[in-house]
């Protein structure tokens, strides 16, 4: 959704994840802009607004949300908080934040269901302080936030011009986890050092486990958590065995998986495939990318693949 208007009211009304009111700092300078993508649990926002603010609200029940200035972080301030470029806000569910914007300001949100912020920690019980799901804070981020940026760029591309390779459930899926990944291991306090040791686990049977998990199901469909749940080992614990055994993390070797899948996909195709419908299948929304590491790993583009498919199947 895209939504430019020139009174603050409907741009208000608009606000995903959280339930507020604006009061106007100074007269408006320009219009109020508002760019959202819904991805069914998990929602990017994109904000301009039209004059200086002071927002007083809550986050809605059932939604965690971050929150980082684009425009004007130092004269940004979070529940008394001085911002400054690599400064983040977290707001939990039902909790109050005060946000004062000294000069008009663009911002960018995330809202991530409870639901599905709950399940991401489960997996990483080792690794995530639970102490962050129940209060508000502003902090520095942990790491740079280029990656989460340049993700909701694309996100927010693709939402305009191509929307209908984003709503489908395979793609919609595999764009929640991808922008929940870059959310809690960017921003958020992820603390190793200090977590409770597990059991040792034989490092031999949890790759058993996971490599029969993906003999039996079609590899679109898993993902690392998936791995986790089959193997009864943490994110971090099938992490050190995917290094140890294979030279790479589960995220990249389940990618890797998968671009041998679709090239096979690819390879059988029939008379009314296209890329596109192939793309739907394996849960890919970003064509761009996915056409760069086709590329880079079988060195000629997925079209180029199936054009000579076709051409074999049908001289």
């Amino acid at each position: 959704m895209q939504l430019i208007c020139s009174e603050f009211d409907e741009f208000e009304e608009a606000l995903y994840g959280v339930q507020g009111r604006y009061v106007l700092r100074t007269r408006q300078q320009r219009d109020w802009q508002l760019n959202v993508v819904d991805l069914n649990g998990v929602a990017l926002m994109s904000g301009r607004e039209g004059a200086s603010t002071v927002y007083t609200g809550i986050g809605l029940p059932g939604y965690f949300n971050i929150f980082l200035p684009l425009t004007g972080h130092e004269s940004t301030v979070v529940d008394g908080h001085p911002f400054n470029r690599r400064r983040i806000g977290w707001m939990v569910p039902n909790a109050m934040f005060h946000i004062n914007a000294k000069s008009p300001a663009r911002w960018l949100t995330v809202a991530m269901s409870c639901e599905l912020v709950l399940r991401w920690a489960s997996v990483r019980e080792d690794e995530f302080d639970f102490c962050v799901l129940h209060r508000n804070l502003v902090s520095n981020a942990q790491r740079n936030l280029g990656p989460l940026l340049w993700l909701a760029r694309r996100l927010f591309h693709i939402e305009a011009q191509a929307p209908e390779v984003l709503h489908n459930e395979e793609a919609e899926e595999a764009a929640r986890r991808e922008v929940m990944d870059v959310v809690f291991r960017m921003l958020l306090p992820v603390d190793p050092l200090h977590a409770a040791p597990r059991h040792h686990r034989d490092h031999r049977e949890i790759l058993k486990r996971a490599l029969e998990l993906l003999d039996t199901l079609e590899i679109q469909s898993v993902y690392t958590e998936d791995i986790c749940q089959a193997a009864c080992a943490s994110e971090r614990t099938v992490r050190n065995v995917f290094n140890e055994y294979l030279g790479m993390s589960p995220h990249r070797y389940l990618m890797i998986r998968r671009l041998h899948g679709m090239r096979d996909a690819i390879r059988h195709a029939g008379p009314d495939d296209t890329i596109t419908s192939i793309c739907a299948r394996f849960g890919v929304w970003d064509f761009g990318r996915f056409a760069s590491l086709y590329r880079q790993y079988f060195g000629t583009l997925p079209a180029q693949s199936l054009r000579a498919t076709k051409a074999l199947s049908h001289p």
